[in-house]
């Protein structure tokens, strides 16, 4: 812990645990001083390579008192799906292990850590020695800008190159483009390497057969880059699996009467140059392969290659729209070889509602079979309107036409609806 951090041109991190404002008076209080301690933190990306510093505001709430600074400060960095690394914060600020302070006074302190080169993506901070909350950071070196080569004039013309302009005219110098994130609703979080992928719930009730349903599904990031926003396809290849098992609970046994699995391998970037009404369009490309896990005359399974575009329309901080057709093709499907005159090509999902508040899902299949079709309406709302503090969702379901399950991808269902409880929307 005696090691100057400062020695070696390291990659350096802004750690700043706001949470650490309680724990860090007793540190500042040694006798019985009061000082109010706040933190203030970077944002929630952070570039690894560029130094940073943690600024603790001190301001003494009482008589002159002296109080004492913490010259180290231990932290663990846990990485998504990755190893604990030990840092240490050093005190920067060329000031005494103690200062004075006067009433109303204040006094800012930096501390300045190392990072583990291996570090990308979020990470959790936890402070070791103070009974603090952890907070999340994202690890992220932006992309250079590329520079644009400047015009040359034509020879003798005796005009300047337009670089120089640019450069002697300050209004005329490069915009920071803002980009504003709507995060208020308390379900939704920062995605990390293993993240939701297609809702996740259990709802039952009334039905033909399968009167409940169980859908579990994440997504896998392969590879952590050290820019969190690259394009680069190794950069954006996902793992993702799902699983939807149909239920019959009015059964003797309960049994369940088909079980859907779903992996899939594809590239997906949630945010491309391309926009929309002033949205930025997602998108995803990949293969997927679906089965039942079944033998014999009740086997089922089809492989295909798909992409899906993701389109948000209006305000993302109200109530807004959204637009995701999965499109696909056949690429195996011997086992259920007319399977695309009941599912079709596509797979048409439209939502409307707002992050915190309620939603509705509705997921459209038309097959090539003129009277074949499905309708998937689901109803979502957020269970901390009726308790703050709970996760997850209030979920209501109405299906009908063919292909709810693999196994019956043939057989049209009149109609299923279902309550019950989702973790993700």
């Amino acid at each position: 812990m005696s090691h100057n951090l400062r020695s070696a041109p390291r990659r350096t991190l802004p750690i700043v645990t706001a949470s650490a404002m309680l724990s860090l008076t007793a540190a500042l209080a040694p006798t019985i001083a009061r000082a109010d301690i706040n933190l203030v933190p970077p944002g929630r990306t952070i570039d690894p390579a560029v130094p940073f510093r943690l600024s603790l505001m001190v301001t003494g709430e009482a008589e002159s008192r002296s109080y004492a600074l913490p010259e180290v400060l231990r932290v663990n960095l846990t990485p998504d799906l990755g190893a604990v690394a030990r840092v240490e914060l050093r005190r920067e600020t060329p000031v005494p292990d103690q200062i004075n302070l006067r009433q109303g006074e204040f006094r800012r302190i930096d501390y300045v850590g190392e990072v583990p080169p291996n570090l990308r993506g979020r990470v959790r901070v936890d402070a070791v020695d103070m009974d603090a909350p952890a907070m999340l950071v994202q690890l992220s070196t932006p992309r250079e800008a590329a520079v644009a080569e400047p015009m040359l004039p034509p020879a003798g013309s005796g005009e300047r190159p337009a670089q120089a302009d640019a450069a002697a005219t300050p209004d005329r110098a490069p915009a920071t483009v803002l980009t504003v994130r709507s995060d208020n609703d308390p379900n939704r979080q920062d995605e990390g390497r293993l993240s939701f992928y297609e809702p996740m719930f259990f709802v039952a009730g009334a039905g033909v057969d399968a009167n409940a349903q169980i859908q579990l599904s994440f997504k896998l990031r392969l590879y952590e880059p050290a820019d969190k926003n690259s394009r680069r396809f190794l950069d954006n290849l996902y793992f993702a699996y799902t699983q939807a098992a149909f239920w019959d609970l009015t059964a003797d046994s309960k049994p369940f009467l088909d079980t859907n699995y779903m992996p899939s391998f594809f590239y997906y970037v949630p945010n491309t140059d391309w926009r929309v009404g002033g949205n930025a369009v997602g998108i995803a490309a990949g293969y997927e392969h679906e089965s039942n896990g079944k033998d014999g005359s009740e086997s089922r399974s089809i492989d295909t290659l798909f992409v899906r575009p993701y389109f948000t329309f209006g305000d993302t901080s109200d109530f807004y729209w959204t637009f995701s057709p999965k499109l696909y093709a056949y690429i195996e499907k011997s086992e259920n070889p007319d399977i695309q005159k009941y599912r079709g090509y596509g797979d048409f999902r439209f939502t409307y509602g707002k992050n915190d508040d309620w939603q509705t899902a509705w997921v459209l299949r038309k097959g090539t079979k003129s009277s074949a079709f499905s309708s998937d309406l689901q109803f979502t709302y957020p269970l901390n309107k009726f308790l703050p503090g709970l996760s997850g969702y209030l979920m209501a379901q109405y299906f009908t036409g063919y292909g709810e399950s693999l196994l019956n991808y043939n057989q049209r269902e009149p109609w299923s609806v279902r309550v019950g409880y989702a973790i993700s929307r």
